[in-house]
């Protein structure tokens, strides 16, 4: 019967590579990327020689994994809290890909509309842009 591997197996090790910034870039497992921790720092050097590589059990790995935590120096930190600006950044580009969708929907129809010269249609389709132009202006206001 032969062991299964997942990532809680406390038998296998990883060698985890962070960038400088504590952000975690990829991981190699032992019996997966090469047998020993050797092999993988070996593998982690020749791929990337310009990050950090840390060696890791799976205890950790998993924790760190699961957690989202970054790397720095020497120790495993929650990632820090988004600023107000970051925070509005992503509402905005959240509001500006939802209306994009939207918006882009309807021009596709009133295209369709108008090859069809389907005037009454065309109308009504273009009220609701005009609609979503102004919802989306007023939302994006209050970001």
């Amino acid at each position: 019967m032969s062991e299964s591997i997942s990532i809680t197996n406390p038998a296998l090790t990883y060698v985890s590579i962070y960038e400088e910034s504590g952000e975690r870039v990829t991981s190699y497992v032992t019996g997966v990327h090469g047998e020993t921790v050797e092999e993988l720092m070996a593998l982690a050097q020749s791929q990337y020689p310009s990050k950090l590589a840390v060696v890791q059990d799976a205890l950790t790995y998993n924790n760190a994994l699961q957690n989202d935590l970054l790397y720095k120096n020497g120790e495993y930190v929650p990632r820090p809290e988004p600023t107000e600006d970051e925070k509005r950044e992503a509402a905005l580009a959240a509001l500006d890909a939802e209306y994009s969708t939207k918006i882009g929907e309807v021009e596709s129809e009133m295209a369709k509309a108008k090859a069809l010269e389907d005037e009454d249609y065309y109308s009504d389709l273009k009220a609701e842009r005009e609609e979503l132009v102004t919802e989306y202006t007023e939302k994006r206001g209050a970001i």
